[in-house]
């Protein structure tokens, strides 16, 4: 096809030449033979590069006809069957709808679990000494915008957890607490669990205890108090004092009322 596309070009290009140099035109037309020229041979190239190409891809094509027949094989297939299993294929769609029936009344039976245990969470913060009470809080801001129960859950195993790993361990905590007067005093707190506390202002001033009672988390302020004995444990605990045996007052009246 090559050669006789060449030779094709050959007899136009002299006839083309031919004609100009008839008619004088010789000078000016020139470029213009040589630029159709340049067109044929690049025809020429491009369809031989489809050739070319076809010839590589017609195997792929030819492979993926096949897998396409053996698919619809296999889908008729499937489809014959079924037919005759509608039976078992209703059965199934029976036991998938019952199946569904259970499952939103679990959900409904959690929902309402749920927003039990909430309350009852909710009702208990307010006992809860200050540092769980505003984890706590943190935790349901979290999750306000959500009314995915598995969320609510999620949120309220948290908090009890977070409860539980207080309430085994001493902690040491800096806030400020209201006085008698009403006066915001800064005070270091010593909790011994989540139902306990101490409390000692920086400069020893003021000194005290807090703890659960009926009306939530109170402090007591007491000028009676050890505030030396308060301080020194709180700083045995940061470690900035040798370890010893301190005492501190501890009442278990409004435990006993709960």
């Amino acid at each position: 096809m090559k050669d006789k596309l060449n030779k094709l070009v050959g007899r136009k290009v002299l006839l083309v030449v031919g004609c100009l140099l008839s008619s004088n035109l010789y000078g000016q037309e020139i470029s213009k033979v040589e630029t159709m020229v340049n067109q044929w041979l690049g025809l020429e190239r491009q369809i031989n590069a489809l050739e070319s190409e076809w010839q590589q891809q017609q195997p792929l094509l030819t492979q993926r006809m096949r897998l396409l027949e053996l698919e619809k094989e296999q889908l008729l297939n499937m489809l014959s069957e079924k037919k005759g299993d509608s039976s078992q294929v209703e059965m199934q769609r029976l036991a998938l709808a019952e199946e569904q029936t259970t499952l939103e009344k679990q959900q409904v039976v959690l929902e309402q679990q749920v927003a039990l245990l909430s309350n009852q969470l909710n009702a208990l913060e307010q006992t809860l000494p200050p540092p769980i009470k505003q984890a706590w809080q943190q935790d349901v801001s979290d999750t306000d915008s959500s009314s995915d129960p598995s969320i609510q859950l999620q949120a309220n195993l948290a908090r009890l957890s977070k409860l539980a790993e207080f309430d085994q361990r001493i902690a040491v905590v800096q806030m400020p607490i209201n006085n008698n007067q009403n006066e915001k005093i800064l005070v270091k707190q010593l909790y011994l669990g989540a139902s306990s506390a101490w409390f000692v202002s920086l400069d020893g001033s003021y000194s005290g205890t807090g703890q659960i009672t009926d009306n939530g988390w109170q402090w007591q302020f007491d000028d009676n108090s050890d505030s030396s004995a308060i301080s020194k444990a709180i700083a045995i605990f940061e470690k900035q004092s040798e370890a010893d045996f301190v005492s501190l007052p501890f009442s278990i009246s409004s435990l006993k009322e709960q």
